[in-house]
This record gives C-alpha cells, structure tokens and sequence, in this order.
C-alpha cells in the first residue's frame, strides 16, 4: 500500500503533467470574461501561452530549489562536448522538420477540405502594441518553460518514480501535445483533434532524443524559441 508521501509524489508529478494544458483553459477562460466574447478569447492565445510560461518558468525554478538544484543548470552548454552534440543535434533536426512538416499537412488534409481552416483560426490580427512585445516574451518564455517542464524536469522524475523507460517517455511526450487543445480551445472537435495530436511525432522524437541525450535539452531550447519567434511574426506580417 502506497504512503500518504508518496501519493503525494504521484500526485505531484500528474499534476504538473497536465498544468500547462489548464493554464492554458483558465487565462482564456478570464480573456473571454474581460472581453465578453468566447470567440474573441481564441487569438489571445499568444498572452495566454506566455503568461503560462512565466508561471511555468516561476514553478520549475521553485521545484528545482526544493531538490537542492539549479533551474538554469539544465540549460547549460557543455564546451567539452559541443562538436559532437551540435552534429548530433543538426542529425535529428533533419529527421524532425519533415517530421513535423507530414504530420501537420496529413492532419490538415484528414480532417479538412479546406488546409488553411486551423490556421485562419490562430492567425486572426492581434494590435501590435501587443505583438511587438510578444515578439520577445513569447519565444524567449517558451525556450525556458516547455521542454524544460516535460523532459527536463518530469521525464526524469516519472522514470524514478514508475521505474518504466517507455511510460516515463511516453507520458510527457504525450501531454506535450495534448497541452495544445487547449491553446486556443475552439469547441471543434477536428480542430481539437489537430491540436491535440499535430505535435506528438515531434515532442516522441525530441523526448526519445533528450533521454539518450540529456545535454540537448539547450539546443532544442533555442530551437523552440526560434520557431515561436516567427509564429509571433506571422501576426506582424498579416
């Protein structure tokens, strides 16, 4: 029979699992409030996921302070290493981007007629008072936040904790893409269904990569940044 502690633990590790995913639900649950309109809420999703990374950002730190840890460490380059975990990192690059690129279109093409109906959802025209800023806060909050909560932090933890390799890759992987459905959620259910799974080749692969290599994480960091830096300026070109 399990103690109440490690209950506790479990709890715990389930609970962050599935933060971001309710972060996400709630700040566009207040946005809807505020400006009266569900459908407004949805192209707030930008604040709304950089609010939650600031939180994110805010409780790693706090967890990894309680285990004696540095937060920051993780994110570390390690020099003696560099050549050969940048040439490992660009190897798995090439196998990501069409990766990401099949499954986005077969998505789009399964479950619409029309491949522009998810993006015209998202990309609806933000003031650019507020875009400028999210130009910055966006990518530089998600490189910090993300990866670091799921394979930073949870993967290594889950495997301690269920001692099972395939379950402790499996369920971060998992909840790294199914966190989307609810940024933005639009009470449609294909529309769920694509965000919900669109990015789960993507978060098995850099988790896969990241348990055999945990010294990628940095890379990977500055990979997501930059692709989130030219999500935000798809909304300054519009």
């Amino acid at each position: 029979m399990k103690s109440q502690s490690e209950k506790h633990s479990y709890l715990k590790l389930f609970s962050l699992l599935a933060s971001r995913m309710l972060f996400f639900l709630l700040f566009q649950v207040l946005t809807a409030l505020l400006l009266q309109s569900w459908e407004l809420s949805v192209k707030y999703w930008i604040p709304v996921a950089t609010l939650t990374n600031f939180i994110t950002i805010a409780l790693l730190y706090i967890l990894f302070e309680k285990e004696h840890l540095k937060y920051l460490d993780i994110f570390r380059i390690k020099r003696a290493d560099l050549k050969s975990n940048l040439l490992l990192f660009f190897l798995i690059m090439l196998l990501i981007a069409p990766l990401v690129f099949v499954t986005d279109y077969l998505l789009k093409y399964l479950l619409w007629e029309d491949a522009n109906t998810a993006f015209n959802l998202m990309f609806q025209p933000l003031s650019p008072f507020l875009v400028w800023p999210l130009l910055f806060l966006f990518p530089v909050s998600i490189a910090f936040a993300e990866l670091a909560l799921y394979f930073g932090y949870l993967m290594p933890r889950l495997q301690k904790k269920l001692n099972n390799k395939l379950l402790s890759l499996l369920l971060p992987a998992l909840f790294l893409s199914l966190q989307h459905c609810t940024l933005p959620f639009v009470a449609d259910t294909r529309f769920i269904v694509y965000r919900a799974f669109v990015f789960l080749p993507f978060a098995l692969l850099i988790g896969l990569a990241l348990r055999k290599k945990p010294a990628l994480l940095p890379f990977f960091a500055i990979l997501h940044g930059l692709m989130d830096f030219s999500t935000v300026l798809l909304l300054l070109l519009q």
